[in-house]
């Protein structure tokens, strides 16, 4: 998002929708109407995890988070929101994490939500959604200080994070099978 995602082969090309078109017509041998139909198929069944860093609460900024979406450092990973859509999650792909990171008995997901007068970089996320139609999320372990010379995150925020992307490898058939939409 940052250099090169309107590029003909950044997150808002059609490589990601043309390899899944290829991969299909590989898979079925060029008949035509069924790649149609796998693609379809592809698409409804996939889910994007777009997975960067996600802002602490800064001890000298607490007043740049929205109250009850403070993420903390070591106390797990983070959902990304923003109402303008900088960032992908909605509320089915939300949920489907909540409920993924419950079944495998790791730590509540925290939520980082953008406060309405401040500004927001953005992700591959919603670029890449919004050209394929995939379900996505932006997640990400919570840090201090992003972009700056002397990042700082929490030591088992990492390892919550390699756990919970485990987990979704496990569970996300089952948990995306229940929900309704």
């Amino acid at each position: 998002e940052e250099v090169g995602s309107s590029s003909a082969t950044g997150a808002g090309s059609p490589i990601m929708a043309e390899a899944i078109r290829r991969i299909s017509s590989v898979l079925l041998k060029d008949d035509k109407q069924n790649v149609e139909q796998m693609y379809a198929n592809t698409i409804d069944q996939s889910f994007v995890l777009s997975v960067d860093q996600a802002h602490a609460i800064h001890p000298n900024y607490a007043s740049k988070h929205e109250k009850g979406h403070s993420p903390k450092m070591n106390s797990g990973m983070v959902i990304k929101r923003n109402s303008n859509q900088r960032y992908a999650t909605n509320a089915v792909t939300g949920l489907i994490m909540k409920e993924i990171a419950k079944k495998a008995n790791l730590p509540i997901l925290q939520e980082f939500v953008v406060r309405n007068d401040c500004g927001c970089g953005s992700t591959i996320g919603p670029i890449i959604s919004a050209a394929t139609g995939i379900r996505a999320i932006d997640m990400g372990c919570p840090q201090l200080s992003m972009h700056s010379i002397r990042e700082t995150m929490g030591v088992t925020d990492v390892v919550h994070g390699v756990n919970l992307f485990k987990a979704f490898f496990t569970h996300f058939r089952e948990v995306d099978s229940t929900v309704e939409c």
